[in-house]
């Protein structure tokens, strides 16, 4: 159990690193050539573009990994054409309804978020890409659903890498501009690639193909769909909001300082989450039994703690150096506020684990209730913490927010299905919340280097309470047989 879900974490988190060594270019650019005051403009307009391409995906991403699962398991190709037609259909109709609105709305969508209507054109744009995004979003899932661990990270890392060639050119030439229309060079990147992908599939799958819509079938993904269209549209309108809260209050410049402590520990979270997720959730799809379903779970949260902590504490050291290196000396005092938000990831990686049962197990009100607790707690803390604190307010009201929805969540799972952590988790969870409480404190009242030689034996110390001998040697075989494969030869077999 934990070594499968070790190795799809490992392709994906590969491919996710690979992402993320390319898309550094990127980011040095737009920080170098946009400032804080650039870049926090493109931070709004990047949470309006993600909230809008959730709103159009009605959800049914979850639905699709669901079904397509369910009917490959029992061979049933035309069942899973059926889901991927079916699906592509209906969220296409809707982007189009969401473009138009966009378009005739984009003034007082711009005023909204960014306190004048003089960037309703990049609005527009952010929303013509929204149709051309549906057949990868449909796509991918689809293949999720299959379990297609290897082309999905693929796909990932030529995204990015292709994308980047277009767009170095672009905002160097056009600064924000070239930045916004970016976002329609991704997009047809993206939805070329996957269409390559499904075509190498056994299985000539399609995506666009005529096919009576399936009442019944649209009927069981949009259960799934309607729960998770709610409780993403909330996430992403909250962490809109939080920025528009940032805007209104300490002005666009000091949202862009804001964007590398959103951005750096979002991205470290979403390599190792969604990484785990591509393999677990379709995993979790197939169980039935509650002790089976508890097994999983806990499997999952030791992985993702054991995979996480580690990145946690280097970028509490070293996040001046990384800061600097990554975006410019102007973003440099983003830094002061990121100690707070590392912990409420370490909060939020316990919720993200521990909750990833709701789904597959149709504990939808469950599920909704306790993200609309984690996201409504967020606005309301941010919204009365930021006159007196600032940004310090902000990450403050992130790590509240998390650390109530998982105490929440952990009260509801005993209930629900009488979750009993194992005793090594319950000690990892001790062990990494003293550490890191041990490394903020230390940060706050000594420099570097003491700072430094204080962190060196908790690190140390965590690793010894922590990791246990049989999993070192799992590890350390699981990578001395992955590098003793040829993979030139058929089945990765040994020389």
């Amino acid at each position: 159990m934990l070594k499968k879900i070790f190795e799809s974490t490992v392709i994906m988190g590969t491919s996710s690193i690979l992402v993320i060594l390319v898309d550094l270019v990127r980011v040095k650019i737009i920080a170098v050539l946009l400032g804080p005051q650039g870049v926090g403009v493109l931070s709004v307009l990047n949470h309006f573009h993600t909230l809008a391409a959730t709103l159009v995906g009605l959800g049914l991403g979850t639905g699709i990994v669901k079904y397509v699962s369910t009917f490959n398991s029992q061979d049933n190709k035309e069942a899973v054409q059926k889901v991927l037609s079916n699906s592509f259909r209906i969220v296409f109709l809707f982007s189009s309804i969401v473009l138009v609105a966009s378009i005739f709305l984009s003034s007082r969508l711009s005023t909204w978020m960014l306190g004048e209507p003089g960037y309703a054109l990049f609005i527009i744009i952010y929303a013509l890409s929204l149709p051309l995004a549906v057949y990868p979003i449909t796509a991918n899932s689809f293949l999720q659903g299959l379990k297609r661990i290897k082309p999905l990270a693929k796909i990932n890392v030529l995204r990015t890498s292709i994308s980047l060639m277009f767009i170095i050119p672009l905002v160097f030439f056009f600064r924000l501009k070239g930045a916004v229309i970016s976002v329609l060079v991704i997009t047809g990147v993206h939805l070329l690639l996957v269409g390559y992908y499904l075509r190498k599939e056994e299985t000539r799958y399609r995506v666009i193909r005529w096919q009576r819509f399936d009442p019944e079938l649209l009927k069981k993904l949009f259960q799934y769909g309607m729960t998770s269209l709610l409780v993403g549209t909330a996430y992403y309108l909250s962490h809109l909001v939080l920025k528009i809260i940032i805007v209104d209050s300490l002005g666009i410049e000091m949202n862009g300082i804001y964007q590398p402590i959103w951005a750096l520990t979002m991205t470290y979270l979403t390599i190792v989450l969604s990484s785990m997720s591509a393999y677990s959730y379709p995993r979790l799809c197939e169980l039935t039994s509650v002790r089976d379903i508890t097994e999983e779970l806990n499997a999952i949260l030791r992985v993702a703690v054991l995979m996480i902590m580690p990145v946690m504490f280097f970028l509490l050291l070293a996040r001046r150096p990384i800061v600097y290196i990554l975006y410019s000396s102007n973003f440099v005092p983003a830094t002061e506020y990121m100690p707070i938000q590392i912990l409420g990831d370490f909060f939020k990686v316990l919720f993200w684990a521990l909750g990833m049962y709701l789904l597959p197990t149709k504990r939808l009100l469950g599920f909704i209730w306790l993200n609309l607790l984690q996201d409504v707690t967020l606005v309301v803390f941010a919204a009365f913490l930021i006159a007196r604190y600032q940004l310090h307010g902000i990450t403050a009201a992130f790590a509240l927010s998390y650390l109530i929805a998982f105490l929440a969540l952990y009260g509801y799972s005993k209930k629900q299905i009488g979750l009993s952590m194992w005793t090594m988790n319950r000690k990892l969870l001790t062990a990494s919340f003293g550490a890191l409480l041990i490394l903020i404190i230390s940060d706050m009242y000594l420099s570097l280097w003491p700072n430094i030689a204080v962190a060196c034996p908790v690190i140390f110390i965590w690793g010894l309470l922590s990791i246990r001998k049989d999993e070192v040697l799992q590890l350390k075989s699981y990578i001395s047989d992955k590098l003793s494969k040829n993979p030139d030869l058929p089945g990765g077999k040994t020389l």
